[in-house]
């Protein structure tokens, strides 16, 4: 089976920003991609840069790794990093693939480098699992690639930017992240260091409830969907269990969720006896007095 190797570029050590803010976060999409690869057979390892002193030990872990395929994730204040990053993998000899907001928004800015093969835009979890099967297949070429939603690619000096492919339904579906791959423990003392609790990342939602004109087009797109409580109160507690975290830090936009579904997750946490604090991403602008004793209580 094909390796692939997931590649998370924020070195802390390169981004004063980053160190100032002292509450790194988690390459939670990264996870999520992994462990959905991983659950198609095949090998899947993580680079994670976050506490890396620097590029060398992303040159040490392609040698010890040797990976088939290079993903990597990009965010607009990662764009250089990232783009270094890629080089190096092509110098290795991988296949490199980039996704996440940045190219998704802009494919065309990042297959401008040659080091760079492919972008995988919008959610990557089946996508990946395809490119994966075409090099196993050894058919990974441009004329299968011209069939296949969610990518983008050069052509005769041409970017090519196919259809998203379609977003996946049914959230409960997906495996969890694969935390096991990056250094939890690493994380979770550097929260407790820097804010005195420890606090972990956690996904309950993909697309956008709004769909404002203005926004650009995200990576999960406008198909607002919404694991169940009960999914999501599942992981609270085995996060719980294994970590023996403080809190939970939701990765949402908790304005587009009904306060009928934080009641339900506080019911199904009650059920399963883990009661979590949760904060979320950003403030909560709109919001009641149930909505507030509903937070208090996880």
């Amino acid at each position: 089976m094909a390796k692939v190797m997931l590649a998370h570029p924020l070195f802390l050590s390169k981004s004063p920003v980053e160190q100032q803010l002292s509450s790194p976060y988690f390459p939670l999409g990264l996870l999520y991609l992994a462990s959905y690869v991983r659950e198609a057979g095949h090998e899947v390892t993580i680079f994670d840069g976050t506490f890396a002193a620097d590029e060398s030990a992303f040159v040490e872990q392609l040698a010890t790794d040797r990976p088939d395929i290079v993903g990597i994730s990009a965010l607009m204040p990662t764009r250089d990093m990232a783009i270094t990053l890629a080089g190096i993998a092509s110098e290795h000899g991988a296949v490199v693939a980039f996704g996440g907001p940045d190219p998704t928004a802009d494919p065309g800015f990042y297959l401008q480098h040659e080091s760079i093969d492919l972008v995988v835009h919008h959610e990557g979890e089946q996508t990946m699992v395809r490119l994966l099967e075409l090099l196993d297949q050894q058919a990974l070429d441009l004329e299968v690639l011209r069939a296949e939603p969610g990518v983008a690619y050069r052509s005769d000096g041409l970017v090519v930017v196919n259809e998203p492919r379609e977003p996946l339904a049914d959230l409960d579906a997906l495996p969890r992240p694969a935390r096991d791959l990056i250094d939890m423990d690493r994380y979770l003392d550097s929260w407790q260091e820097s804010s005195g609790y420890s606090s972990i990342t956690i996904a309950t939602t993909r697309g956008c409830p709004y769909g404002c004109e203005w926004c650009q087009d995200a990576v999960h797109g406008p198909e607002f969907r919404q694991r169940s409580p009960e999914s999501v109160a599942a992981e609270a507690k085995d996060l719980a269990d294994t970590y023996g975290v403080d809190r939970l830090r939701m990765v949402d936009d908790v304005e587009g969720i009904d306060r009928s579904w934080f009641e339900a997750w506080r019911d199904a946490s009650v059920a399963n006896g883990t009661v979590v604090p949760f904060e979320p991403l950003n403030k909560i602008e709109i919001t009641d007095l149930p909505l507030l004793d509903v937070q208090d209580s996880l």
